[in-house]
């Protein structure tokens, strides 16, 4: 089947880790794209604001948005939650709307993985939701808004549940990241996970091939979709990939008293077979490559 044109382009979130990552992409392959975010970009744009999304479409006929403007972790805004809420449920549904009447084309709307909270066991796109954050209950409400406009409206629209997303250009403090900045400093780093807790990390350029199939599949058969690197990988696992790449490093895992292992293994069965995702980085390429980049900003 021949791939949907994504037309002309709007980003929001452009100036994210994800969204610059995209926009880049997208214009390396020469296509028109309009990058949007809070303070900066070719429109700044607060999505908390109806008034001010409502302007970037008008005028505008967008064949594929990208809405990538949200609180892109739940270490981020933290002791904000009525932020959290505004910005990744209200501005989702502002993005709906403004695409709705501007006849806009297709909206790839980013959501989580964190969604299927702590359950233990694999987990596809069938399972019943069960978050355990604020951040996490934000971005399951942004699909129901996604959810609500397809089925009322007829919108053409697919939410992706991205999981953890690591790479060059990452600019907000992950847990990764201090790990690999202090074994790159030869100090002990400490991962609080216990061994058989399972990680999902996904790096950053196959998140980017997940937008763009889900803005260029001529025709899905859902509404939701996951964009991970399939199977989940225990710490302890994580932790000897580590330790390969840099020998000496040392890494200790200390398990919290709670410890939540989250599912084993998120199914990407349906977006293979409809959006013809798959993942092309493997975690040791990535984190060699994510090592690199720190080396060279350090």
């Amino acid at each position: 089947m021949t791939p949907r044109q994504l037309g002309a382009v709007l980003v929001t979130g452009a100036h994210g880790f994800l969204g610059a990552a995209l926009v880049a992409r997208l214009r390396g392959t020469g296509h028109q794209v309009i990058a949007s975010d809070l303070e900066a970009g070719d429109a700044s744009c607060d999505i908390t604001d109806f008034a001010q999304v409502e302007a970037i479409f008008r005028g505008q006929t967008f064949g594929t948005v990208f809405h990538c403007g949200a609180v892109s972790g739940p270490m981020v805004l933290a002791d904000q939650p009525l932020a959290i809420w505004r910005i990744n449920a209200l501005g989702t549904a502002h993005v709906l709307e403004a695409a709705r009447l501007h006849a806009a084309g297709r909206i790839v709307v980013c959501s989580t993985t964190n969604v299927y909270g702590d359950l233990a066991e694999p987990v596809d796109e069938r399972t019943r939701p069960s978050p355990k954050s604020v951040y996490a209950a934000s971005k399951l409400a942004a699909e129901n808004a996604v959810q609500g406009y397809v089925h009322e409206h007829g919108t053409d629209a697919i939410a992706v549940r991205l999981s953890w997303i690591y790479g060059p250009g990452r600019r907000t403090p992950t847990e990764l990241e201090n790990i690999l900045r202090t074994a790159l400093a030869g100090k002990q780093a400490v991962f609080s996970a216990a061994p058989d807790d399972f990680t999902h990390y996904l790096y950053i350029e196959d998140a980017v091939d997940g937008l763009i199939c889900a803005g260029c599949a001529a025709a899905p058969t859902d509404w939701i979709y996951n964009i991970t690197a399939g199977a989940g990988v225990p710490a302890y696992d994580l932790a000897k990939i580590i330790a390969d790449l840099r020998p000496g490093v040392r890494l200790t895992l200390s398990s919290p008293q709670i410890t939540a292992s989250g599912p084993s293994a998120i199914d990407i069965g349906r977006a293979k077979r409809d959006l013809g995702f798959s993942p092309n980085t493997e975690l040791g390429v990535g984190l060699e490559k994510y090592l690199k980049s720190l080396m060279r900003d350090s």
